[in-house]
């Protein structure tokens, strides 16, 4: 390291240690692609993975399905991910990488509206009959007295349920002003059934209704994490039981008509503890209008943080405002979904401005860190730092370069996975986009990023004498007067019981800020970051305290759904031009529009005095990631969803169909093996088949019907034993037969097996046959070569460990007229045997017509040699086409054939390249044409014993 590097400002011994020891990284050579859905990741690309911990660093742990919990918030972890299965069976016996691609939800070019739309949404509300499908916002207002002049009230959101069809939700209790009880309806100001004071109150009461409008469930609720009664303890958060595949068909609390979606617990309970509705507070559940807040019919996008922008230069302070700041730079989430801003916040800390009197260096430098959301300032969780970032375009330390700024987006039209911006992702996480001012190094250099727009919000609005204004209207459907269960279409008033005119402004929810630097107890207060308090409630210092367990954080970066442009506004804008150093005091505090009003930091002074004192650390999260999947699906791409379905019809379809597209170039994706695990739609299956064909250098594992039907595909009541007795060895060659395939380049295999989680839970699972069938390839080529039969006791052995993965049972024991069926229809039998346990008892490609081909370890052997041979002959393209080259050619191909014959892979071959087969004319037209004839050596599969019994007579020498 050059001494220049080092930062010298005050005497002292500068020590740097540099790493000169780190091995290159092994370029290993590629072997399947493995398709599905995953927990976390990049996603709709390949990426390549070289091992199985690197596989769940980028991916997320297997998840095996059944799991309990709020749905909502911490995701889909109900249906199992065989996909994390196939990449820890193949990885686990290999030292070859796997390509994964993640799916996210992606809708066809040609979908019309909500139809073969991703992601998932609420039947419309309907307000002539009580079929309200839509989304229900709980506010809670300011209390009012009758005849009561005061100025405007709030009403707060406090929490969303979600209904797809057919059912309500409403308030019940004493009507607001009043003394009359059991009242209850939509659009109805209720109190609370419980006074402020209780140690978890205000509790409120509320409903559930059927389709039949008999009451299904009724209980009590607060917003105290702490509390039993608190309101994601006692109302369903689970999506997925209101929606087509339920496994249990017992309800306790009508969790089929509805589940809870947000709720703001923190924002609640800070209004309730020190805020406005710390006296009293009313109730009011008014439905949102049906194209916005219950609409999530999208497709798959990446959250990212609001634009961070720079300091006021300036020294006129009255006209300040954020919005008149230069913008510098957002950070985008590299993968779609949800894990990456409900894990990760973005820290910008260590601004410097340029101390050179000369301007040859007039740029500033910064840090940016990616913290854990639920670490603390006195404890930061680091997971990527980048540091000494500057906005210099020609600089090596350009924000762009040190973080990255490329991404890939699969193009429906060109079927071309299309790569945008200049530099490589050095951070696994974020990429970084720059604004064009600072790109095209117009930005004056002396900017620095000082603040950073929140997430947004639905604007606030205002409704006045009952009646919901136009603004209202434009987010919230209208309301309904008197103690009715939906709106009765008869206007859009508000029961405001005996208060008469009441006029509440209605705000929407904002993440938590830091205000002080005196919170948390720092050792040293200029550790403190401002903008977002992710971890915290009213301040504290844990993500789960022990007073008040819950943040509710992922909620409040959750996407807006079809919410117009128009109608939302950042939940804040945070800037350090807003911070206040009270006189002869050590700490600092954020308000807001401070700067404007000349009592800031910067306005008494200048923005460089806060640098100069080390507050220089602010956080920003990641808001708006969505996975495009519909969550009211155990799993998304369960093959009953999309029976009969057209691309343009069925989002799930059309995103496997791209899955598996994005990895049809050979050039641009490297593999030996095609599988999409659990998939059998025959559109799907089919397009692998196709894929591998075209390609010609990769085999298809393919899964079919009538094997077995695992819990996720079924809305009846689930078994077991039905999901095995309903399918059979007989229908399952019936329906492949009537495909009418004839490939080489595919198997597949019968029936599902079970096997043992090792990595999180320990638990059992079933799993489809080409999970293991990827496994046990894997290790039959590492104990030998890849044109060994994968099959047999020797190297398709399950229960001996050739899958990779413990398998502990088969869904269907096989007689051997079983497996005699089924290997004469090319489906490849899993058998179990009393004493040999469960092996893979077959190896056939599904090629109808008899040939050597159809055996995998021949088709195996001959996408090995072709690809080998190809790469040799990448080594004369170009070259004059002269004996001399061809001789080059020979030189290695004869070699490498040679040492295959030696490996047992062939039994004998012959290559042909001299004039006879690279003709005068042929040399013309600038072609060279060889010859190669291979004998694949032949797996034994029958083995036949004649045991003669003889007299005692008889001479064996004869």
């Amino acid at each position: 390291m050059s001494v220049k590097k080092f930062k010298f400002v005050s005497p002292g011994v500068f020590v740097k240690e540099i790493d000169n020891s780190q091995l290159p990284q092994v370029n290993r050579d590629a072997g399947p692609v493995v398709i599905g859905r995953l927990p976390q990741g990049p996603a709709m690309e390949p990426v390549k993975i070289n091992s199985f911990s690197d596989f769940v660093d980028i991916f997320g742990n297997p998840v095996p399905g059944k799991a309990t919990g709020d749905v909502w918030r911490d995701g889909n972890y109900q249906g199992p991910t065989y996909t994390s299965y196939a990449a820890q069976a193949y990885l686990r016996n290999s030292v070859d990488a796997i390509t994964v691609v993640r799916l996210a939800g992606m809708a066809n070019e040609d979908a019309s509206g909500d139809t073969g739309a991703a992601g998932w949404g609420t039947a419309d509300l309907d307000t002539s009959v009580l079929a309200n499908g839509g989304a229900y916002g709980l506010f809670l207002c300011n209390p009012s007295a009758s005849g009561d002049t005061a100025p405007t009230k709030n009403g707060y959101l406090a929490a969303i349920w979600y209904i797809p069809t057919g059912s309500a939700i409403a308030l019940s209790g004493t009507l607001a002003g009043t003394t009359t009880p059991d009242i209850g309806g939509i659009g109805v100001l209720i109190n609370p059934s419980a006074d402020v004071g209780a140690s978890s109150g205000p509790d409120y009461t509320a409903y559930i209704k059927n389709p039949d409008d008999d009451v299904v469930y009724r209980t009590t609720f607060n917003f105290d994490p702490g509390s039993k009664t608190f309101i994601r303890n006692v109302f369903n958060t689970n999506p997925q039981a209101a929606g087509p595949i339920i496994p249990d068909s017992s309800f306790a609390r009508g969790e089929n008509f509805y589940w809870l979606g947000e709720s703001y617990e923190s924002f609640i309970q800070k209004k309730l503890d020190t805020g406005e509705l710390a006296t009293n507070s009313y109730g009011l559940i008014l439905p949102f209008d049906n194209n916005t807040k219950s609409h999530y019919r999208t497709d798959a996008s990446r959250a990212s943080t609001g634009w961070y922008f720079s300091q006021d230069v300036s020294t006129v302070t009255g006209s300040y405002t954020a919005g008149q700041m230069q913008k510098l730079f957002k950070v985008h989430a590299l993968e779609p979904g949800k894990w990456v801003q409900d894990n990760l916040k973005v820290a910008i800390q260590d601004l410097t401005y340029s101390r050179d009197t000369t301007g040859t260096h007039p740029y500033g430098s910064f840090t940016v860190v990616l913290r854990k959301a639920n670490d603390t300032d006195s404890s930061p969780q680091i997971v990527e730092r980048f540091s000494n970032c500057d906005l210099n375009p020609l600089s090596d330390n350009y924000v762009s370069k040190k973080i990255g700024d490329k991404y890939r987006v699969w193009d429906q039209e060109e079927t071309i996975l299309r790569e945008y911006g200049e530099y490589d992702n050095a951070s696994k996480y974020v990429r970084v986009e720059v604004d064009d001012t600072v790109r095209n190094g117009i930005a004056d250099p002396v900017l620095v990023p000082f603040g950073v727009y929140g997430p947004d919000k639905i604007i606030d609005v205002t409704i006045a004498s009952g009646s919901v204004g136009s603004s209202f209207a434009a987010v919230l459907e209208t309301g309904s007067e008197g103690p009715e269960d939906k709106p009765n279409g008869d206007g859009d008033n508000i029961n405001t019981g005996s208060l008469g005119d009441y006029i509440a402004n209605l705000i929407f929810p904002e993440s938590q800020l830091r205000v002080s630097s005196s919170a948390g107890a720092l050792t040293d207060q200029t550790n403190a970051y401002f903008g977002l308090n992710a971890s915290a409630y009213l301040e504290n210092t844990t993500f789960y305290s022990s007073d008040k367990p819950g943040t509710g954080y992922p909620d409040y970066v959750y996407p807006l759904g079809a919410i117009a442009t128009a109608q939302r506004t950042p939940q804040w804008i945070f800037s350090l031009d807003d911070l206040v150093k009270p006189l002869d005091k050590n700490y600092v505090y954020w308000l807001s529009g401070s700067r404007a009003g000349g009592t800031s930091y910067s306005a008494t002074g200048s923005w460089k005095n806060i640098i100069d004192d080390g507050w220089v650390r602010f956080n920003s999260p990641l808001a708006g990631g969505f996975d495009g999947l519909d969550i009211l699906e155990v799993e998304p791409f369960r093959n009953a969803g999309m029976t009969s379905a057209t691309l343009s019809t069925n989002y799930a379809l059309n995103t496997l169909r791209e899955g598996v597209s994005i990895v049809s170039d050979p050039e641009a994706v490297a593999c030996n093996i095609i599988t999409v695990p659990g998939i059998t739609n025959d559109t799907i299956t089919n397009h692998v088949l196709q894929v591998c064909e075209d390609r010609a250098d990769a085999l298809g594992i393919i899964d079919i019907d009538n094997v077995y039907t695992p819990f996720t595909e079924t809305s009846t009541a689930y078994s077991d034993r039905t999901a095995r007795a309903a399918t059979s060895v007989k229908q399952a060659i019936i329906d492949l037969e009537n495909r009418q395939i004839n490939t080489s380049y595919a198997c597949t295999y019968y029936p599902w097996v079970q096997i043992q989680d090792t990595v999180t839970s320990n638990n059992r699972l079933w799993v489809p046959p080409s999970v293991v069938a990827l496994g046990t390839m894997a290790s039959s080529e590492a104990q030998s070569e890849v044109w060994f039969a994968p099959a047999g006791f020797n190297r398709g052995g399950l229960s001996q460990g050739s899958a990779g993965i413990p398998v502990l049972n088969v869904s269907q024991r096989l007689t051997s007229k079983d497996r005699d069926k089924l290997y004469d229809a090319n489906i490849n039998p899993i058998a179990s045997f009393p004493n040999e346990g469960i092996v893979i008892f077959g190896q056939k490609t599904l090629q109808a017509t008899p040939s050597a081909l159809d055996r995998i370890n021949v088709r195996r052997m001959l996408i090995y040699v072709k690809k080998q041979i190809s790469i040799f002959a990448n080594g004369i393209l170009f070259d004059q086409n002269l004996e001399v080259t061809w001789d080059r050619f020979k030189a290695v191909a004869v070699p490498f054939l040679a040492s295959v014959q030696t490996r047992l892979g062939l039994s004998d071959f012959k290559l042909i390249l001299d004039s006879t087969t690279t003709t005068p004319d042929l040399v013309d037209r600038n072609i060279v044409y060889a010859k190669i004839y291979l004998k694949p050596a032949k797996a034994i599969e029958y083995i036949a014993l004649d045991f003669i019994i003889t007299n005692q007579g008889a001479d064996f020498a004869d």
